[in-house]
């Protein structure tokens, strides 16, 4: 092409050569610009790969729009009242909520009732203990509130320490101390010191496992009541003073909490439906999960007092001590010079049906409007709910004024998210269990994803993340595009700093990732309905920092100031979180393929088959006897895994412009943890129904793997009928070996 131009047959002489010449310079200059154009159009796919697509653009906007200073100021605005559920205060800040979720630009906020069953301490006649002598005198009596913290004593309606729910009643009898009122320290009383607490009242310390839990324990050894304190072992970290010099629980402060025994069923009135006006009630007496007996909480102040004249037998264990100036003596009773002295509850709490609000705020998708990704998170609040929930309230607020901001540009997500602010959680999880009753069949038919959004701080060490297995691969990558907050980790991202502080203990090479027990909003979305769940927080140091929950955790004591002066002064924390929960959810609603890797819930089921199995080998000669194989169990879960692996194989050829193709591989993604789900629920537990996952029995903030089985098989030595016990394992291992296989199933290629 370029010879032809420059071989034009011009005439002999000046001109030709004039010719000549500049047609040596046209040719030059063309070949200078072709060379500009090919180094520039070879360039051009180098200038591809590194440019953003714009889903990771308007990610990267959504992620730059949330700000530490707006979470600081809305934490403050939540936490200047108490908010508990059920009162004017609360439905206030929901309307609150409501109004600026509106003004965000959410296509549609509202806010949804109901009518549940709550608990409130008699104004009239307060809660308290009391030590009597034999004329029935009260010689000590416990305090009837918390010292208000500085700056907060002319706030009114703050309710004082009680355990929601409580049995009334006024029983007497002997003190037995019964460490922190697990299954195992009730066995150490009864089956080897042989303690009996029939007829006693029972002290119990906080922490290890859920306070409802040990009133279930002291009901079944025949208590007549149960008192509940914060040890300074459990709730003072060392070196730390107590508020409002530090974050530690004084000694005037004291832990309220329901002490329900629900296994999910939602309002106790209303077990598996809608508390609406026009649902049948249950009986107020025979509500579902309610304690038969009184329930008190105080402080260690006071417990020290009841505690101090302990008699009967020394403690079993050195780790039945905890840091009182205290013997820690079992009882039953006081010594022989107060031998005749007893402890008298008083306990004259209501329940009573009272209307709750959701606040509900909807943006629309575009591509898949009838597919929901929901964030949702708490706003009840025992007093100020300085942690638990407001600095998880905070950050939901301003994920939502994110999302807003991003609509008002002009973007729209590809599925639907639905933020939620619930009412009740602290009651019961009360609100997102009624909502998620009223729209079960939708939200099993339209459900991809729940996020939880409770507390975003319990410390400020690192991360905690507590999942499906189906969203680990989508948190690991995720949190690497997020920068850490850690001093020393500055330039890294959350991720490494997550993996440095607390690596899997199951996983090489990977931070870890916690089972989902309960205790939080996530519940029936995961555990009843089979909705993939996950939530994260900023937690402390768990190898080293062992005292329970944190110190202060609901008491009056939770205030912002605690948050701002000692947790997270610059809300550095606050924000990562907002990151990571933001995150998960601008994933899962925009991505075009579901980011879920049904891969690793093969590696977890893998290695929950192996420990259950493992567990069972305690047991060899039964094995044997009763004829017990975990075989079909081990087949289902190599099927699964296979089935696994290929259908991830066909995930990496799908063409990604045939949206039916797309639709199709996603929704069988979606459905998976639903596979998962067994209608009939688990023995004893309808409400729980997740073979894979459920809560403990014996701590409901716990998660426990193949809870069937595990459950068949506790404590099964000391049942009177060895056949009949070994028979519900074999079941057990049955109707797990066929979930298993289903779920696999559901995997395959569409016929």
């Amino acid at each position: 092409m370029w010879t032809s131009l420059g071989a034009v047959t011009e005439p002999a002489g000046p001109r030709a050569a004039r010719g000549r010449f500049w047609a040596i310079v046209l040719a030059a200059a063309a070949g200078f610009f072709l060379l500009g154009f090919l180094i520039g159009w070879f360039a051009k796919p180098t200038e591809k790969k590194t440019s953003v697509s714009p889903h990771e653009d308007m990610k990267a906007a959504f992620m730059a729009e949330m700000k530490a200073e707006n979470i600081k100021q809305f934490l403050y605005n939540f936490t200047q009242l108490p908010h508990l559920a059920g009162t004017k205060e609360n439905l206030h800040l929901a309307q609150q909520v409501q109004a600026e979720w509106k003004e965000f630009g959410l296509d549609s906020v509202q806010l949804v009732h109901y009518d549940v069953l709550l608990s409130y301490p008699d104004d009239t006649k307060p809660n308290y203990i009391s030590v009597i002598d034999e004329h029935g005198n009260e010689i000590f009596n416990t305090s009837l509130s918390e010292p208000p913290p500085p700056g907060y004593e002319a706030v009114r309606d703050v309710v004082p320490p009680y355990s929601a729910f409580s049995a009334q009643g006024m029983p007497e009898g002997e003190l037995v101390y019964v460490n922190y009122g697990r299954t195992e320290d009730f066995f150490k009383l009864e089956r080897e010191m042989g303690i009996n607490c029939t007829g006693k009242i029972v002290i119990a310390r906080y922490g290890k496992i859920f306070r409802g839990n040990k009133v279930k324990n002291a009901e079944l050894a025949g208590a007549k009541g149960i008192i509940l304190y914060s040890d300074p072992a459990d709730y003072c970290a060392p070196g730390a003073d107590p508020y409002p010099n530090g974050w530690n629980l004084p000694g005037g402060g004291a832990q309220r909490g329901n002490v329900l025994n629900l296994n999910g069923a939602g309002d106790p009135l209303t077990p598996g439906y809608p508390a609406k006006e026009y649902t049948y009630r249950l009986d107020k007496a025979s509500g579902v999960g309610l304690p038969k007996i009184p329930v008190h909480p105080i402080g260690y102040h006071d417990a020290e007092s009841l505690l101090r004249d302990m008699g009967g037998y020394a403690p079993p264990l050195s780790s039945w001590k905890g840091n009182l100036n205290v013997s820690y003596n079992v009882g039953p009773g006081f010594t022989a010079n107060y031998s005749t002295r007893k402890v008298k509850m008083h306990i004259h709490s209501n329940n009573e049906v009272r209307r709750i609000y959701n606040v509900i705020g909807t943006i629309r998708g575009t591509v898949e409007p009838d597919r929901y990704v929901i964030l949702g998170g708490h706003r009840d609040s025992w007093v100020f709910g300085g942690i638990d929930p407001q600095s998880g309230a905070a950050v939901v607020h301003e994920i939502v004024r994110s999302f807003g901001k991003l609509k008002r540009k002009g973007w729209r997500p590809r599925r639907t998210v639905i933020f939620a602010s619930w009412d009740a959680e602290e009651f019961g999880l009360l609100g997102s269990t009624e909502w998620a009753e009223e729209n079960a069949k939708v939200l099993q038919a339209r459900g991809v994803a729940y996020i939880n959004a409770d507390s975003s701080i319990e410390g400020n060490y690192t991360l905690r993340v507590d999942c499906t297995p189906l969203m680990y691969r989508l948190v690991y990558s995720l949190t690497k595009e997020i920068p850490s907050p850690d001093e020393g980790f500055e330039g890294k991202s959350l991720y490494e700093s997550w993996y440095k502080k607390n690596p899997s203990r199951e996983y090489k090479d990977v931070p870890r990732i916690n089972k989902l027990g309960s205790g939080n909003d996530f519940e029936v979305f995961f555990q009843r309905l089979g909705i993939a769940s996950g939530r994260a927080r900023y937690s402390k140091n768990l190898n080293v920092e062992k005292y329970s929950s944190y110190p202060v955790y609901h008491s009056v004591y939770e205030t912002y100031e605690i948050v701002e002066r000692f947790y997270d002064p610059t809300f550095k924390n606050h924000l990562t979180v907002a990151k990571v929960r933001g995150g998960l959810v601008f994933e899962l609603a925009n991505s075009v393929v579901l980011p879920f890797d049904c891969r690793d819930y093969a590696s977890a089921v893998s290695n929950y088959a192996h420990i259950i199995y493992n567990l069972s080998r305690n047991h060899e000669e039964e094995l044997a006897t009763y004829n017990v194989s975990f075989d079909a169990l081990f087949s289902a879960v190599k099927n699964f895994t296979e089935v696994a692996a290929s259908f991830h194989e066909r995930l990496q050829q799908i063409d990604i412009n045939n949206l039916l193709a797309v639709r199709s591989l996603n929704d069988q993604l979606m459905f998976l943890e639903r596979a998962f789900i067994d209608p009939l629920g688990l023995p004893g537990r309808p409400f729980y129904r997740h073979v894979i996952f459920a809560p403990s029995s014996h701590n409901k903030y716990a998660g426990e793997s193949f809870p069937g089985i595990y459950d068949a098989m506790f404590d099964i030595e000391s049942k009177a009928d060895q056949h009949e016990a070994w028979e519900e394992v074999k079941r057990q291992i049955s109707i797990a070996a066929f979930t298993v296989q289903a779920a696999a199933e559901t995997l395959k290629e569409v016929a």
